[in-house]
């Protein structure tokens, strides 16, 4: 049934589970193989759980993991999914890590425990259990192994900003295991390679891992929800505002009816707030952050971080600064590399625009530095026009001291190099309809009425 699943056909395995469920249910001696299925089934399909996963069926998050089976790491991630409690899933993930053999049954216990530390917000523990397991899967090894520890890898070098590294684990899941033998798990992969491709600026390249075909299950598991924020980030960064709150809503949509709304999966929330600041909704934006940061608790989180930076750009420019200091403050904590750079961007840009100039370049200068280490060409580039001098005649006011949404920036920076909206909408992958409406945006944000007068504020 398990591989029924894998392969995405649900239906079948609809039938096989119910019948199975009915022989529990009489008394045969079955259960306990059931059981093991059942918590497999709740993690990768949460839709279809029917009987009792692992945290209803009493499983103390506390309790020491004594692993026999190899399934432990399996049953921790289901009840988790179920329970949503942070603490008592990260400490018995890591009772599964580290005791969990690297034998024949171990491979899902292991991925599962390193899912669960990455679904609970923590992949500074994920990536420290993460490198010495993908060390151990040597080429003698099954590909299996070595595409799923690689396609690990790069989810949590995504999640810590790292954009070449997850560029290429990412690479090296797709390569370890061909597109064919990923099942519903494909998703998986090329999420994390689309976002780092988006993150370096490079859509095209994006484009085609989003062009590959992908089973039509997936969007029944947790991949799926994977795969939609990528695609919603690669559709933001384009220019394609509507299609991205879609794509962030059909996510947050799908986590709601499974019960699994958690953000350390994805922060749908975040998504759509983007998508609403890029489409100049700001009061949908602060509305959407304000929720998120309410399901967050106390605790210093990645997703926290985003939702401070992201709460700052609803509010005046004056009441921005420090608000965007305690997200720098928050994001060099958890070490995303590319929230910290986009944090303390938005910084400089608050202080250019107050006037303070000074604040303004140095807070820029460490952004540029931090964007460019990490892979994050589209930004560098931004930032590498800096802040004007003051000393300098005063000159008109530029990109980097109005509210341009990055999409409308990209299509700015092509607009000022003589690129036609036809053109525009290819290199973008957005309709010319999107481009037009971007540079009537721009033109009434920078003053302008044309595009020949771009150049003077676009080097």
């Amino acid at each position: 049934m398990r591989r029924l699943l894998w392969r995405g056909h649900v239906e079948q395995a609809t039938r096989t589970l119910r019948k199975l469920g009915d022989l529990v249910d009489s008394g045969t001696e079955l259960a306990g193989p059931f059981h093991e299925v059942i918590d497999w089934v709740s993690c990768w399909y949460p839709g279809l759980r029917t009987h009792r996963s692992g945290a209803d069926r009493g499983l103390d998050g506390a309790a020491e993991v004594e692993v026999v089976t190899g399934l432990e790491g399996v049953r921790v991630l289901s009840a988790f999914l179920t329970g949503h409690e942070d603490q008592k899933a990260v400490t018995r993930a890591e009772q599964v890590l580290r005791l969990c053999p690297m034998g024949k049954t171990a491979l899902d216990s292991l991925t599962a425990a390193l899912m669960t530390l990455i679904y609970a917000d923590r992949t500074d523990l994920a990536r420290r259990w993460c490198e010495p397991l993908l060390e151990q899967t040597t080429t003698h090894c099954a590909p299996s192994w070595q595409g799923m520890f690689a396609a690990i890898r790069a989810e949590i070098a995504v999640r810590q900003g790292r954009l070449q590294e997850a560029e290429r684990c990412a690479h090296a899941a797709l390569t370890h295991m061909p597109v064919t033998s990923w099942g519903v798990a494909l998703g998986f992969p090329l999420a994390a390679m689309v976002t780092a491709k988006v993150g370096m600026g490079k859509y095209e390249d994006a484009a085609r891992y989003l062009a590959v075909p992908v089973p039509q299950a997936m969007f029944d598991t947790p991949v799926g929800l994977h795969y939609l924020f990528a695609r919603g980030g690669y559709r933001l960064a384009t220019g394609a505002a509507e299609a991205a709150l879609a794509d962030f809503r059909a996510c947050g949509d799908l986590m709601e009816r499974w019960d699994v709304d958690l953000p350390g999966i994805a922060a749908w929330r975040l998504g759509a707030a983007r998508a609403c600041l890029d489409l100049g909704r700001i009061k949908e934006a602060a509305t959407l952050v304000a929720d998120q940061l309410a399901f967050l608790g106390g605790a210093v989180t990645r997703t926290r971080g985003i939702a401070t930076r992201l709460r700052a750009a609803t509010l005046a420019v004056e009441a921005r600064p420090a608000v965007l200091e305690e997200a720098v403050k928050i994001l060099q904590t958890v070490q995303d590399q590319f929230e910290l750079a986009l944090a303390l961007a938005e910084l400089g840009r608050a202080h250019s625009r107050l006037g303070e100039s000074h604040r303004a370049r140095a807070v820029q200068r460490r952004a540029r530095h931090i964007a460019s280490s990490c892979g994050a060409e589209s930004l560098t580039g931004v930032l590498s026009r800096g802040v004007p001098d003051p000393s300098e005649s005063p000159a008109p006011a530029g990109p980097g001291e109005v509210d341009l949404s990055d999409a409308e920036r990209r299509v700015a920076a092509l607009a000022s190099q003589g690129y036609t909206n036809r053109r525009i909408s290819e290199k973008l992958y957005v309709t010319v309809s999107t481009v037009e409406q971007h540079l009537t945006n721009i033109y009434r944000k920078l003053g302008v009425s044309r595009r020949a007068d771009l150049p003077a504020f676009l080097d």
